[in-house]
């Protein structure tokens, strides 16, 4: 009689202990960090070439700023593969004078997020100062790989908020100042979102280009960023911002809402 009352306790004993360990498991489980999967890249020979277009650049020559005679170029990668993108896209900035010499160049690793676009922008390039500025332009890499998303998988969302356009002095140069909130309506919290902007006049022209980062922002968070450029010699008749951030960058996933699997 005692046997089978202890077969009775250790059994309750530990369907008791296996419950307590579910719920615990249930509950810390879905809280723990997890980090995306790694894709594979697949080469552009089966996608639409990303593109390169509408190269504009903006001196600042006359007036040289406080980093001497530079150039700001914007210009649109366009990207019409609607699920593949890539993380490492690197485009080269050559500048040349009005011989065709070239007389500066500058470079960057860009990001291009599936079917849409979006700018790329280099800042205060600087132009030698015994030489005279030509054309700018900005050439394609070769051999580019593009990474597939699923269908299920989800592209980063983000709001722009536009508030205070000011002049401001900094030194010698007057700057004009754009400020807004960015907010994450994404499923992840990101490490790194950067606002890319251009200011545009009453034809619809690029007039200024500015860029910045606001750093982390986690899921449903606001934050305020500000940027600038120098004061158009055309007044900025509105100004359109773009956030994005470097969706194939394991490290700039902070961590992920719901289910892992919507990367993979």
């Amino acid at each position: 009689m005692s046997m089978r009352r202890t077969i009775k306790k250790t059994v309750y004993a530990v369907l008791f202990f296996t419950a307590v360990f579910g719920i615990a498991a249930l509950i810390i489980i879905p809280i723990l960090p997890k980090k995306a999967v790694v894709l594979t890249p697949i080469k552009t020979d089966s996608y639409i070439p990303i593109t390169i277009e509408n190269i504009v650049v903006i001196p600042h020559i006359d007036k040289p700023g406080p980093f001497g005679k530079t150039i700001d170029v914007v210009a649109r990668l366009k990207n019409e593969n609607p699920r593949a993108g890539t993380g490492t896209y690197p485009v080269k900035l050559t500048i040349k004078d009005p011989a065709g010499q070239v007389i500066g160049d500058a470079t960057q690793v860009a990001y291009v997020l599936p079917g849409g676009v979006q700018y790329i922008a280099f800042i205060d390039v600087p132009v030698p100062s015994d030489k005279q500025f030509g054309t700018a332009e900005i050439e394609s890499p070769v051999n580019v790989s593009l990474v597939a998303l699923p269908d299920s998988a989800r592209l980063p969302e983000f709001s722009v908020f536009l508030r205070e356009r000011s002049q401001v002095a900094s030194g010698s140069q007057q700057l004009e100042r754009q400020t807004g909130v960015v907010t994450n309506n994404s499923t992840f919290d990101w490490e790194k979102v950067e606002v890319t902007g251009v200011a545009l006049d009453s034809e619809g022209k690029i007039v200024g280009i500015g860029k910045t980062f606001v750093g982390k922002l986690l899921l449903g968070e606001q934050r305020e960023f500000t940027t600038t450029w120098p004061v158009p010699r055309v007044p900025t008749n509105r100004v359109v911002m773009i956030a994005t951030t470097n969706i194939y960058s394991e490290e700039n996933i902070v961590h992920i809402i719901g289910d892992p699997s919507k990367l993979r």
